[in-house]
């Protein structure tokens, strides 16, 4: 049994999370995101980064997007992170009380790993001592907090606080973002959402451009890049089913075999993996 303990909604501005066991899932990411790992080791993806982040790492997550976690507690038996999330309300609010600095330039990125300084060391200490003491922040509190984290970040990252104040959810191009996300085991709401559109929007646009309903074609490419990493990488089916958006190995080989009337493991007639399930 996974003791997975989620003391804060990871939508609250301040939460903390502890994991006792190896642990894998998906985030969607409606705000931007300071983490500290106190405790363990953490490997993030998404469609185009990847980033590893261990015990004393610092990393900000950007918004508005999917990324995979890999959860490995550390030699104590924990995997601990702090959290702060930055709301587009707050950033806001921000802006209209403080000088916001101005970057004219810099690089795109969705995860950036951010260097310990005395000013990051000690904002999350104190933290630390609220998650350790499972005492809830009043919301003034979480306020100065937050503008502590954003000060400091002005002097630390300019790029940081540039992608915070320069990066609006727009509509994105339908094809490249499905091509892009297809791998995320998500629901239609959040694609829709994260490519700038309703929901009805987003499914009539969808079949407008594909000639399918998303759910169709999100199985379809799915399983058409896994034949192509079992077949042609030679990659085991238990490697990739999670990667490429199934539940379950034994989720991933039914479809697989509805599709091409054969199990995983029979491509090219070879045992690939003894470890898909019998059908």
């Amino acid at each position: 049994m996974n003791h997975q303990r989620e003391f804060r909604k990871s939508e609250e501005p301040f939460y903390f999370v502890c994991y006792d066991k190896p642990t894998q899932k998906e985030l969607y990411e409606r705000n931007y995101k300071l983490i500290k790992v106190v405790e363990g080791m953490i490997a993030l993806s998404n469609s185009g980064e990847h980033i590893m982040a261990r015990a004393g790492d610092y990393f900000f997550v950007n918004r508005g997007g999917f990324s995979k976690i890999k959860i490995t507690p550390g030699k104590n038996g924990y995997c601990r992170l702090l959290c702060l999330n930055l709301t587009e309300k707050f950033l806001k609010s921000y802006a209209q009380n403080n000088l916001v600095p101005v970057c004219t330039s810099y690089t795109s990125f969705y995860f950036k790993k951010i260097n310990e300084n005395t000013f990051l060391k000690a904002l999350f200490a104190s933290l630390a001592v609220y998650s350790d003491e499972g005492v809830h922040l009043d919301r003034r509190l979480i306020e100065l907090k937050l503008e502590e984290c954003l000060h400091l970040l002005t002097f630390t990252d300019k790029e940081i606080v540039a992608s915070l104040f320069s990066n609006p959810l727009v509509q994105k191009d339908l094809v490249e973002f499905m091509n892009a996300n297809y791998m995320f085991n998500a629901p239609l709401e959040h694609f829709a959402e994260f490519s700038g559109r309703s929901l009805s929007t987003f499914r009539r646009e969808f079949i407008r451009l594909f000639g399918v309903t998303p759910n169709k074609w999100l199985i379809d490419k799915r399983l058409e890049v896994a034949y192509h990493k079992i077949a042609e990488e030679r990659q085991r089916p238990s490697d990739i089913y999670w990667e490429l958006g199934f539940e379950t190995l034994a989720h991933f080989s039914r479809k697989f075999k509805e599709k091409y009337h054969m199990a995983p493991s029979q491509l090219k007639g070879d045992d690939l993996d003894a470890d898909v399930p019998a059908l």
